[in-house]
């Protein structure tokens, strides 16, 4: 039997989060968080499905669009 190590983060952060400082009163924009945002499902044999769920949220104060995630 065929064995895979298969290790998944969660997103590319950078490019969702804002930099910068921010005035009061001013608008932040979206603002991602992902708790454990990395992942490692360890030995995982050929033909089984592995599955996790990564809790994300918003922070910010406008919509967040996630348009695309990839897995490494």
């Amino acid at each position: 039997m065929h064995v895979n190590k298969v290790g998944i983060p969660a997103l590319v952060l950078a490019a969702a989060v804002l930099a910068g400082s921010v005035s009061a009163g001013e608008r932040q924009g979206p603002r991602i968080s992902v708790k454990d945002a990395r992942f490692d499902f360890g030995m995982v044999s050929q033909g089984t499905q592995a599955e996790h769920m990564f809790e994300i949220k918003n922070t910010g104060d406008e919509l967040l669009e996630i348009t695309q995630i990839q897995p490494t």
